[in-house]
């Protein structure tokens, strides 16, 4: 969905996801039981891997950031890119607020999605 540029959509299943957990484990962050075992790691690296495509999407040498972030969301983050690139910043009231990529040559291949 947050390849699709579908915002709205990615935030409602990424939070139903997260609000899932197995009734008879004391953790909250033990999904299961799916198939096998409890916990279910996979589920939390799904989790892991949908918001950060809501943060972060990338294209041969081209860096999208914030292509499908609800504006209504705020956050820090600090995110790996390809070609040994760090990306850190701060979304604030649908605007980023912060945004420092390292190294700094890579930041021409930053396209914002939010100003």
């Amino acid at each position: 969905m947050a390849y699709l540029g579908l915002t709205d959509a990615a935030r409602r299943n990424l939070v139903s996801r997260a609000k899932r957990h197995d009734k008879h484990s004391r953790f909250p962050a033990f999904w299961g039981p799916n198939y096998d075992w409890v916990p279910d790691q996979d589920h939390g690296g799904v989790l892991l891997k949908g918001l950060q495509s809501l943060l972060l999407q990338t294209d041969g040498r081209k860096i999208y950031l914030l292509p499908a972030w609800p504006r209504d969301w705020d956050c820090d983050f600090k995110l790996h890119a390809p070609l040994q690139t760090v990306i850190t910043g701060k979304v604030q009231g649908g605007r980023l607020t912060e945004l420092n990529v390292t190294p700094p040559e890579r930041r021409t291949d930053v396209i914002l999605s939010v100003e």
